[in-house]
């Protein structure tokens, strides 16, 4: 099919690229959230059990789906920096990943002349 728009594909080309550079800089990706809980315990005098502000913790949970559970894993503080790196690279990718296919789509209705349904 031959460019109806050569100019105007050149723009989302080039804004394209960009995107795929900044994929080559992120690193390893994790699906999740963190969570950081306050608990009470199970002894009765306990000064947790008077006042929220008196519970335990913090203590840091990974949470995330597995074949439709949430699943909750307690992480230690060496490991808690790591999993929140993770976690913000893999909504970069989230984020870098719809902005392609957009561009992709604004760039075939130009090629093609046809929106997409």
């Amino acid at each position: 099919m031959k460019n109806r728009h050569p100019g105007s594909v050149e723009k989302f080309q080039h804004r394209y690229a960009q995107l795929k550079q900044e994929l080559r800089g992120l690193g390893f990706v994790c699906v999740g959230s963190l969570q950081t809980r306050y608990l009470e315990c199970g002894k009765t005098g306990c000064r947790c059990h008077d006042s929220p502000a008196n519970r335990h913790g913090p203590y840091h949970y990974w949470t995330r789906k597995v074949k439709g559970r949430t699943i909750s894993v307690l992480l230690n503080p060496a490991a808690l920096e790591l999993y929140r790196e993770w976690i913000q690279n893999n909504r970069a990718l989230d984020r870098l990943v719809h902005q392609m296919r957009q561009l992709s789509a604004r760039a075939l209705t130009l090629q093609t002349g046809k929106r997409r349904p």
